[in-house]
């Protein structure tokens, strides 16, 4: 028998997961509870970065679990700490169905080790699947605009401290948020914020 465990999420989130796993007869979920010791642990998560990590970690660790990540992103730095942090899996969530998850569970639980080359075409595959632009194609004018705005500077006070216009302001942000792939300009500074660059 396979004993997976779910963090605390969404209760939706949790009923969606455990009704996937349990459809496949080896396997038990119980959610989130203390330190009962566990084969593989699954989380889903939206962006993933290093802090993010170092608490799966910590809880894997704790129960003697190995960890399948249902992800939409992670943080360009992000892929060494998931082999530290007993990741040996990482699908994309907007994509993953019933049978890939129970499949992907099953082989965490037979012992997959985590090879960074899997990680990684792993990671690339995520990548692809939610439409992933890394923010190293952020840099020189937009990275010093990014940091404007992280800081909470409005339009107006960026034209005036860069000498533009509040015209090329305006194209400038729409312009750095479509290079990160982002929807707005408090999501791309989240985006670099995880990134490490503001």
């Amino acid at each position: 028998m396979i004993r997976v465990r779910l963090p605390e999420a969404e209760p939706a989130v949790i009923a969606g997961v455990a009704g996937w796993l349990t459809s496949h007869p080896d396997i038990t979920v119980a959610a989130d509870f203390g330190d009962c010791p566990a084969d593989v642990y699954v989380a889903v998560a939206g962006f993933v970065d290093r802090p993010f990590l170092d608490r799966l970690g910590e809880t894997a660790r704790r129960i003697g679990a190995v960890v399948v990540l249902a992800l939409d992103n992670m943080a360009d730095d992000a892929l060494t700490v998931a082999e530290q942090t007993r990741v040996v899996s990482l699908v994309p969530r907007a994509t993953v169905d019933r049978d890939r998850l129970v499949a992907e569970v099953v082989t965490a639980a037979q012992g997959r080790p985590s090879a960074r080359e899997v990680l990684a075409e792993a990671l690339a595959e995520v990548r692809a699947t939610a439409h992933h632009r890394p923010m190293s194609v952020v840099r020189g004018r937009d990275l010093e605009l990014l940091k404007l705005l992280a800081c909470g500077w409005g339009t107006d006070e960026i034209a005036a401290e860069l000498s533009l216009s509040h015209r090329t302001v305006v194209n400038r942000v729409q312009l750095v948020v479509k290079k990160c792939g982002a929807q707005n300009r408090c999501e791309a500074v989240a985006q670099a914020a995880r990134a490490g660059l503001v």
